[in-house]
């Protein structure tokens, strides 16, 4: 998977084509906010990733409602939701379509 990474400026809602997922930024001690990563995809059909922007930033900036923030995140990213087996490519297939099922699971 090509990932580029893309800051999230004010108006960065208007390259995207389709947020696919949302997950959570290692919390850090001296953070008293949880940070999120933003998968997504352009209207070129490039995969990018932006970060670093808490829960109201990213609601604010992808022109999102609080509804879809939370329909969006995904807590256990790696893992197949059929399976439930840890796989790179769920995650990369949840990145790319917001699908996240394993090529396994997919083949079958």
């Amino acid at each position: 998977m090509s990932l580029t990474y893309k800051n999230a400026d004010p108006l960065i809602h208007g390259a995207v084509k389709n947020l696919t997922c949302i997950t959570r930024v290692n919390k850090q001690p001296h953070h008293e906010e949880q940070y999120y990563y933003i998968f997504w995809v352009s209207h070129i059909n490039k995969v990018h990733i932006s970060g670093g922007l808490n829960k109201t930033e990213v609601i604010e900036r992808f022109k999102i409602s609080a509804e879809e923030f939370d329909d969006k995140l995904e807590l256990n990213e790696f893992f197949c939701k059929v399976c439930n087996n840890e796989s790179d490519t769920a995650f990369s297939r949840l990145a790319k379509t917001g699908d996240k099922t394993c090529i396994n699971c997919l083949n079958k």
